[in-house]
This record gives structure tokens, sequence and C-alpha cells, in this order.
């Protein structure tokens, strides 16, 4: 029998899409929302993080090569307050293998380099992808689930 999540609790999946020259994928904002986002996907009643996280990177990335990373971020959810919908979210680090961003198109991806990422994402996500991304790509971040929050 498949997992079933609390009641009002919303899982998603979110993406950390890495290039060869380490540029991360971002998709457009949405309306009314000024800055980009991660690609993300909720998780289907059933579903693990980590196919959801595949699912999504074969339909953003259908042609070319990609390694789903051993280290995942996980920020839990907390405990309801009143009636309101939880978000609990999992970040997967996903290598695409191209030799720039420039090689992927036909997608609305945007790849901006780690290093202005603050521009683009909102600040909370930031300091998170950030922490992610360079433990991963530095080595000093072990294989496995890291907590968030």
């Amino acid at each position: 029998m498949g997992y079933l999540p609390a009641p009002r609790l919303h899982r998603i999946a979110k993406v950390i899409a890495i290039d060869l020259t380490h540029r991360i994928a971002l998709l457009p904002p949405e309306a009314g929302h000024p800055k980009w986002t991660l690609p993300q996907r909720p998780a289907l009643l059933g579903d693990n993080y980590t196919d959801t996280a595949y699912r999504l990177c074969r339909d953003l990335f259908p042609v070319r090569p990609m390694r789903i990373g051993t280290v995942t971020g996980h920020r839990w959810a907390s405990a309801p307050e009143r009636a309101t919908l939880r978000r609990e979210e999992r970040f997967h680090i996903v290598r695409v293998a191209a030799g720039s961003a420039d090689e992927i198109s036909g997608r609305n991806i945007f790849w901006t380099p780690r290093a202005a990422l603050d521009l683009w994402l909102d600040h909370p996500e930031v300091e998170t992808v950030k922490v992610l991304t360079d433990g991963y790509l530095d080595g000093w971040l072990p294989d496995g689930p890291i907590t968030l929050d």
C-alpha cells in the first residue's frame, strides 16, 4: 500500500539542475511574482520525492543525460497552526550533461551562474540552493538527506 500523507499536506519536489559549467536552471516567474523559481512539481499520492523529481527532469531535459545526486535537502512541514495547507519540500540536485546551458534549448529555462543566483530567486530559496550546491560541488556535504530547517 502507498504512503498516505497527512491531511492538508502539500508535498513538493524541487530540482536544482546544474549544467557542466555550474549554471543553475530556473523557470519563469508566475503571474504577479517578480522572481524566477526552481523547477518543481507536487508529489502525487503514492509517489516519492525522488521519482517525482526524476519525472520532472525527464520532461525538462528529454534528450540530455542526467544524474540525480545523492545529496537531498529536506524542509519539513511545520505543525499546523490552523486549518491551512502545510508544505513539505525536498530539494534534489541533478547534473545535466551539457557543455553549457546554451546547448539546452526549446524550453523556457533560464540558466544563471551560482554567483548571480540572488538576482533571480527569492532570498530564502537562494540560501538553500547556495548551501546545497556549494556543499555538493565542493564535496563537503555527506551523501543522503540534509535537514534545512
